[in-house]
């Protein structure tokens, strides 16, 4: 009888490369709807005025 644990081995191996290989695709396809494109600028903190923050204890 033939012994089939390589031919396992190599389903095994291809199914876990297309698994991670999705699940990257997934997630960067993910992160990339949710990442925000247009950004206000930063406020510098002098416009707010030039009050002095207390002394800490």
């Amino acid at each position: 009888m033939m012994d089939l644990s390589p031919v396992l081995d190599a389903g095994l191996t291809v199914l876990g490369t297309i698994a991670v290989l999705s699940m990257g695709l997934w997630t960067l396809s993910s992160e990339s709807s949710t990442v925000s494109t247009s950004q206000q600028p930063s406020v510098p903190i002098r416009a707010y005025g030039d009050t002095q923050l207390p002394k800490a204890a």
